[in-house]
């Protein structure tokens, strides 16, 4: 499996320079860069919380346990049946929560403050799902497993980190400019196999 410690040990090969403590810093920026676009891989439908009676606010690093960029959408199930609930202005929800202080099953949300903001007040636990473009963390660990940076756009981030190296430690302008252009061109494919991989069509009835 890719890993951090594996995309060090190739820069200083392909650079044949010995920097392992500048190198992960510049992989560590260059994910930080590119957390905030959104490919394929970094699209989820698997995130789920359980609402709290009486509780409107869900913090995504305490309560929902992990930080999105963009709410796609929030479903709530009770029994057998999922409900997608409406995504409002939390300036509207917060009216409407101060206006109205009776708890049942929601039916709008809002993004506000870190916080996935409810409405009405849950009168119940119940399952909700979160999906939209997630935040993938940067590596604890140089050995860490299955992180789609490290899968998914592995050359992607070793291109830039390799580029800030030679621009900013390294002094090399003619080796940054090249790398910059072979990270664009890995940014570019990734943008284009998202857009090929989410990319919306025509659903064609099936003739019986």
């Amino acid at each position: 499996m890719t890993t951090q410690a594996a995309m060090i040990a190739e820069i200083e090969s392909d650079t044949e320079r010995s920097d392992t403590a500048a190198i992960r810093s510049k992989i560590a920026a260059a994910i930080r860069k590119y957390q905030k676009v959104r490919f394929w891989f970094n699209e989820s439908r698997d995130v789920t919380f359980n609402t709290v009676a009486d509780q409107s606010d869900y913090g995504f690093t305490a309560d929902i346990g992990t930080e999105f960029y963009t709410i796609d959408g929030l479903f709530v199930t009770q029994g057998t049946n999922t409900y997608a609930l409406d995504k409002c202005d939390y300036r509207s929800l917060e009216i409407l929560l101060d206006a109205n202080t009776t708890s049942s099953l929601p039916i709008s949300f809002a993004y506000i403050d870190s916080k996935a903001r409810l409405y009405p007040y849950p009168d119940a636990v119940y399952s909700a799902r979160m999906t939209g473009h997630v935040k993938i963390d940067v590596p604890t660990s140089d050995g860490d497993v299955d992180n789609e940076w490290f899968t998914e756009a592995y050359d992607l981030i070793m291109a830039d980190a390799k580029a800030e190296l030679y621009a900013h430690r390294w002094e090399d302008p003619t080796q940054a400019s090249i790398m910059r252009a072979a990270r664009d061109e890995y940014l570019s494919d990734l943008k284009a196999a998202s857009a090929s991989k989410t990319g919306t069509g025509s659903i064609r009835p099936t003739q019986f």
